[in-house]
């Protein structure tokens, strides 16, 4: 009888500490250490990182790993908050109130996600400083301070480790534990170079300027400060992380080297797009200043990137260099980083012929059925790691992601501005009816679809109803506004 009322306390006491370090629990012990203010007319900031103390021990980096299985488990069984309202534009204004509030610590993708994927600020929110996108002053306030609150937080918790880790996870009032799922990150510098550039007027939030600004981008004086505090940090994190990945010889990244990167519970050899990210990373790195400016390295780059990858035959982009890889020609839609990246530009004509020929392999194999976008057509397996192929195998597989459906949705809009062909305009406003009517069935914007089209569960994971991912689904809308404005009333 002991032994049963010690492990119900133990897990009583795990259960809570996992709730009380969870920066979003209303009994949240986490303190915010970088705080921005609106002062005079700007922005200034509060900057408290110092305080900040990284715990790698055995027990903390375990404690890490499962309370984030609590917080799936909670979201899986407990509660899945839906919004009350029953129009699109009353859908985003319930999400933005939720996931972009400037007095959370962090900017995630909402639910059983309250660690810090660094990642996402140059991947899954990358619009978040777009300025074209509607919205009103207060709105595109709170936009820009919580994404610099984030990029703060992450660089105030590398300054203490100045490695490149997938995820950073808060553990006490101001500690964190940062942590590898599942393996070293091929995209943790891009995203944070890639946010510190788009506060610092240096980097589009958007895939080309598809209309007139509507916002004044406030968050320059900010972040030059910030990047003049924590320009070591960031240096060392990318001499770090392109002396692990990068062969030299060959121009690529390595080929036997396994990286995480959004596709993230796959392992992948020699991913294109983690080669992408690589020239995206250097590209930005050299931009700021902390790399050497050589754009003929960059050039080479990107030529052995389209050398190796691309299928002239198939029409697509292969998905990695692992021998199963190349023997089946794998196809993966993480191959839209490249329109995220600038990587290739749907609108110039050398580079065109990579976006309307994937196209034309996506709808062919069903890849956008019953709607934008799947990872790949088949629901067979591609290299998953263990307990993510146990718990939810069809995740990166023929499940329905929303940011890559709308990176796709993207393509469709900037293909038809170029060619001005119908076909791609028609595909992108099925695609956005589609996505409006499923947000108002699932009231709101989630992060995923099984392959059906129906809202995303398994026994042991629910997809994130509210996902701030909706940014995303805004810019669309806004590019979709912005078409029809050039050509009339064009359907």
């Amino acid at each position: 009888m002991i032994i049963p009322i010690a492990l119900l306390t133990f897990f009583a006491a795990f259960v809570g500490a996992a709730v009380v370090t969870n920066p979003f629990s209303r009994l949240t012990i986490v303190k915010q250490p970088f705080i921005v203010e609106a002062f005079a007319g700007s922005l200034r900031a509060i900057n408290n990182n110092h305080k900040l103390h990284v715990a790698q021990a055995w027990w903390w980096r375990l404690f890490a790993t499962l309370k984030i299985f609590v917080h799936i488990l909670e979201t899986r069984y407990v509660k899945s908050p839906r919004s009350s309202a029953t129009t699109i534009d009353g859908i985003i204004k319930d999400i933005h109130e939720q996931r972009f509030d400037p007095g959370k610590l962090l900017l995630t993708s909402g639910d059983h996600w309250s660690t810090l994927f660094s990642r996402n600020l140059g991947v899954f929110y990358y619009p978040m400083c777009d300025p074209r996108i509607p919205s009103n002053e207060q709105d595109w306030h709170n936009r820009q301070v919580v994404y610099l609150q984030t990029l703060a937080y992450a660089l105030g918790v590398f300054e203490k480790r100045p490695i490149p880790v997938t995820t950073i996870v808060t553990t006490g009032r101001y500690r964190a534990t940062c942590m590898n799922y599942w393996r070293y990150p091929s995209d943790t510098v891009y995203g944070l170079l890639f946010a510190l550039a788009a506060l610092l007027g240096k980097q589009d939030a958007a895939p080309g300027a598809y209309t007139a600004a509507k916002q004044q981008l406030e968050t320059v004086p900010a972040a030059q400060l910030l990047f003049n505090e924590y320009r070591n940090t960031i240096t060392q994190l990318y001499d770090h992380y392109r002396a692990t990945v990068l062969d030299d010889a060959a121009c690529l990244l390595k080929r036997d080297l396994a990286l995480c990167g959004a596709k993230d519970v796959t392992r992948r050899y020699g991913a294109f797009y983690d080669n992408v990210v690589f020239w995206k990373t250097t590209q930005l790195a050299m931009k700021l200043g902390i790399t050497e400016n050589d754009p003929a390295f960059l050039q080479r780059l990107k030529r052995s990137i389209l050398k190796t990858y691309w299928l002239e035959d198939e029409g697509y982009f292969l998905e990695d260099l692992s021998e199963i890889g190349v023997r089946e020609a794998h196809y993966s839609s993480d191959w839209l980083i490249v329109l995220i990246t600038g990587f290739l530009n749907p609108t110039k004509p050398n580079e065109q012929a990579y976006f309307t020929r994937s196209v034309d392999y996506i709808q062919r194999a069903g890849v956008d059925k019953p709607f934008a976008l799947k990872y790949q057509a088949e629901a067979g397996g591609r290299h998953q790691f263990f307990l993510p192929k146990i718990a939810f195998a069809s995740y990166q597989r023929d499940a329905i992601w929303s940011f890559w459906g709308m990176e796709y949705i993207k393509t469709l809009l900037l293909l038809h501005t170029s060619t001005h062909e119908a076909k791609y305009l028609r595909t992108a406003d099925k695609h956005i009816e589609a996505y409006e009517k499923v947000m108002l069935r699932d009231g709101g914007f989630p992060e995923l679809y099984d392959h059906r089209g129906k809202f995303f569960e398994t026994p042991f994971v629910r997809s994130i109803r509210l996902t701030g991912w909706v940014i995303g689904f805004e810019q669309v809308r806004a590019m979709r506004a912005a078409a029809r404005a050039r050509r009339g009333s064009v359907k």
